[in-house]
């Protein structure tokens, strides 16, 4: 969510080397833009015998934009459908979160941090309610969305002690005593509702960043939770989901950022042990708000030593500093905590937060202009693009294993074996040259994210070198 941090800090030899972690292979052939034999600065070695993580997807939040450019008109919504969601033409996310609302009794002086609640009276439903929210989830879904998480910031205001959806006046827990139960179910009948219309919903999360101390002065829907609470309420929703939505899946916990030891890691061991709600869970949800490389490896390490194995999902992270960019600046934040998040922490899936932004900070993938309704892309989008597009669900990362201290160096293979993908960040001033070794591809083609470039096929070739320009995100699909 929106907060002012402290601009994060670029990885460059510590995350290089730690991409070397499940490196190292052996030579048959490699790639290179076509124009003239060039001399390399090192290697770049794949090896697909270095099993990592197999990927989900990547994915965005519908949230607060949705309710209202999704009734803007259609030439506007076809283009932020495209880019986002089409594989050939845009991004290719597979991934929506929606938010299902608190109702509109936040107080909010922004229209867009009020969300409606479908629910006019306990267990009945006004489904006419978000209309344009649901617009834009059904155009997702027909470009290519296949798995849709519906997510609540906030129980519904009667559901509170405050009577509001921005929290408790003073920041303590907001759900009512005795609620959880409650609380599952309105959740679970309306993901019931979309998933009989044929929307593709897979998961409920029921708690957003459940530590920090929500309340109205925020400015938007949030509830904190005690980790008790969480528990409590993760409990009530397994029972639901058990009892009438067998095929669906809890998504716990969105924890706010991943160094928390009360509500990422022991939660983590707590959850994932609980008899009722570990035999559904198949992910851990965390956000990577407030968190650079050594906080990353630390909780990698700590989650590593409950003994639990679940799947790790990054499912929000925005760069959380004011001041709008849609140039390569941005870009390269966003592509180095990509970077990072499926390196380090060895994250399954990796989601946006705001897939549209109005706002002048560093938070959306398309921006919009409320007043001249005027849509834009930017950089940060299309370096996501350079792993969304082609690193597609049911992947799996494989070894990379580069020498030089300046390329974030990232590979994945597709489960016939047949495609490897190699994704590269270069945030520094100076092009890097580099021999790729993938053994038994010949053939490769490079896709740029630049300054110059938005993820534009830029060569195709069977040579054994590559230069990565200065300032890109450049992604190789090899195979045979």
């Amino acid at each position: 969510m929106k907060r002012e941090v402290p601009e994060m800090k670029r990885p460059s030899a510590i995350a290089a080397a730690l991409s070397l972690l499940i490196g190292a292979g052996t030579v048959s052939a490699g790639c290179s833009a076509p124009e003239k034999a060039m001399h390399a600065d090192g290697t770049i070695r794949l090896d697909p015998a270095a099993a990592g993580q197999t990927i989900a997807g990547f994915g965005a939040s519908g949230c607060w934009w949705a309710k209202d450019v999704g009734g803007w008109e259609s030439d506007k919504t076809d283009r932020i459908t495209e880019w986002l969601f089409d594989q050939k033409k845009g991004i290719g996310l597979n991934i929506y979160r929606f938010e299902v609302g608190g109702g509109e009794v936040n107080n909010s002086p922004d229209a867009w941090r009020r969300a409606e609640t479908f629910e006019t009276a306990p267990g009945q439903y006004d489904w006419n309610r978000d209309a344009n929210s649901v617009a834009m989830l059904k155009k997702a879904v027909a470009a290519g969305v296949d798995n849709v998480m519906f997510f609540a910031n906030t129980p519904p205001g009667r559901l509170t002690v405050s009577g509001k959806t921005t929290g408790a006046d003073d920041g303590a827990s907001n759900l009512k005593q005795g609620a959880d139960a409650e609380f599952a179910k309105y959740l679970v009948d309306i993901a019931l509702h979309f998933k009989d219309e044929g929307i593709p919903v897979k998961y409920i999360s029921p708690v957003n960043e459940p530590q920090w101390n929500w309340k109205e002065s925020n400015g938007q829907e949030g509830c904190h939770y005690t980790p008790e609470q969480v528990v409590a309420l993760a409990e009530a929703l397994a029972g639901e989901l058990a009892a009438r939505a067998p095929d669906m899946k809890p998504s716990l916990i969105d924890s706010g950022k991943w160094l928390d030891k009360a509500y990422t890691v022991d939660l983590y061991k707590r959850l994932a042990e609980n008899a009722v709600v570990g035999p559904q869970m198949d992910h851990y949800a965390v956000h990577s708000y407030w968190t650079d490389s050594t906080a990353r490896r630390s909780s990698r390490l700590l989650l590593e030593q409950t003994g639990v194995k679940l799947p790790l999902w990054q499912t929000e992270w925005c760069q959380m500093e004011s001041g709008r960019d849609l140039g390569m600046d941005a870009a390269l934040v966003l592509a180095e905590c990509v970077h990072e998040d499926m390196t380090v922490t060895q994250c399954s899936a990796w989601i946006a937060w705001l897939a549209v932004s109005c706002y002048d900070y560093k938070d959306g993938l398309v921006y919009v202009d409320l007043a001249s309704r005027e849509v834009m892309d930017s950089r940060r989008m299309w370096a996501l693009g350079n792993y969304s597009r082609f690193v597609r669900e049911g992947y799996r990362r494989i070894g990379a294993a580069c020498d030089s201290e300046d390329l974030l160096a990232s590979a994945y293979m597709s489960p016939d074996g047949n495609t490897q993908v190699l994704v590269c960040v270069n945030s520094g001033d100076k092009t890097h040259t580099m021999n790729i070794v993938a053994d038994g591809l010949g053939r490769c083609e490079a896709y740029e994210t630049s300054q110059a470039r938005a993820l534009e096929k830029v060569s195709s070739g069977s040579t054994g070198a590559y230069s990565f320009p200065a300032g890109s995100v450049t992604t190789l699909v090899l195979t045979k």
